[in-house]
């Protein structure tokens, strides 16, 4: 088995030392080849336009893709993430490659480090509803498709529906400390071990 992880900050792992983010644990965890190809900043347009190279010429047998916090943030209209992440994952299958979609974590808006986090373009309110939305939609399309994900915004709420703020300890409010990437391994190495994929 070998997984490619594509995706953005999130999943290279800004904040963490690199060989703690959460594909390079799951590859400690699950014993199995993991590439981490997130880069911080990027855009699903930019993961796309590297998909390619970064996925497809390791010839893999599980793409993870995960995107769109950067999109949201520059206020990119759904149906374009959603049209990106859509031909990622149809790419993998034409390359015999099983796609796995991660869903994105939450914001902890309450520890946003104001200093340091450039505002988004339409604000905090709005980007938190967009992200709900755009997950709504993303889940969905999933569904239709029969592919699998990785659940990882509902991973970071609490019972009551609130963001689990013990992952975003001495970060910046946007990207999980290392308790927050091992949980994210753990649930993706789940996956694994409970389905046949």
């Amino acid at each position: 088995m070998k997984i490619v992880c594509i995706g953005d900050s999130l999943t290279e792992g800004l904040s963490v030392d690199k060989e703690n983010s959460w594909p390079m644990t799951l590859a400690k965890l699950g014993k199995m080849k993991v590439i981490n190809r997130g880069i911080s900043g990027d855009t699903t347009t930019g993961m796309i336009s590297r998909f390619y190279h970064d996925v497809i010429d390791y010839r893999p047998t599980h793409s993870i893709i995960m995107g769109g916090h950067n999109d949201l943030w520059w206020d990119t209209p759904l149906n374009s993430i959603l049209s990106n992440i859509y031909s990622m994952a149809k790419q993998s299958v034409h390359h015999q490659i099983t796609p796995i979609i991660g869903i994105p974590t939450p914001i902890y808006i309450e520890g946003i480090n104001h200093d340091t986090v450039w505002k988004p373009r339409t604000g905090y309110e709005i980007l938190q509803n967009r992200l709900s939305e755009f997950i709504h939609f993303l889940k969905g399309m999933v569904e239709e498709n029969r592919w699998h994900f990785i659940d990882f915004y509902s991973l970071y709420m609490d019972e009551d529906q609130y963001v689990n703020h013990r992952y975003f300890v001495k970060t910046d409010g946007i990207h999980p400390n290392e308790k927050g990437h091992q949980a994210m391994a753990h649930l993706a190495l789940n996956l694994f071990e409970n389905k046949s994929i």
